[in-house]
């Protein structure tokens, strides 16, 4: 990433439209009490987004999957790239909510299929669902949140108070966490 002028970020005030992207993952799993486990049928990123204060955020919601990201395909991966590519058109950011294993991935499509990415496109994920108590997801959605203000344009992920560029980012499954590959 490119140092800030002055020490500082380049936040960008006043009304952003997001584009929410919900490919499902972790973060978007609820309990279903009929079958005794989690799975993705809710839209629960919508609903977190809905807690959190953002005055001046201005939200368009687009539920392209629900998969757990170790059933994302390449061919998933390439709607989720022209998802991003359509969304970039007319929204000054783009929100990805995606499985943690495989979301790396998703974003090295992402990158390969866009010759130049004109919004700041952040993903970002949880590794306990948002429905389950001591979850990471409203900490990561918000963090992407601000990121998606101080960015400049390009792919990146969004995780555990870091930012990461894309390409050349990887899992890391011993501290369940992303870093640089």
């Amino acid at each position: 990433m490119p140092p800030m002028p002055h020490g500082r970020a380049a936040f960008r005030a006043g009304p952003l439209s997001v584009a929410v992207i919900m490919t499902g993952g972790t973060i978007a799993k609820s309990y279903h009490p009929n079958e005794a486990r989690l799975f993705n049928f809710e839209r629960k990123i919508k609903e977190l987004i809905e807690t959190l204060r953002l005055d001046d955020l201005q939200f368009t919601y687009l539920d392209l999957m629900q998969k757990d990201s170790l059933d994302i395909t390449d061919q998933d991966r390439s709607r989720i790239a022209q998802a991003v590519a359509e969304a970039a058109k007319t929204h000054d950011a783009v929100l990805v909510t995606h499985g943690t294993d495989s979301m790396a991935a998703s974003g090295e499509t992402l990158c390969a299929q866009m010759d130049s990415i004109p919004v700041p496109v952040v993903f970002t994920g949880a590794m306990v669902p948002y429905a389950v108590t001591g979850s990471d997801a409203a900490q990561n959605v918000t963090e992407a949140l601000l990121a998606l203000r101080l960015l400049p344009p390009g792919a990146y992920i969004s995780f555990h108070n870091r930012i990461l560029a894309l390409p050349g980012v990887r899992k890391n499954h011993s501290t369940l966490t992303f870093e640089e590959a």
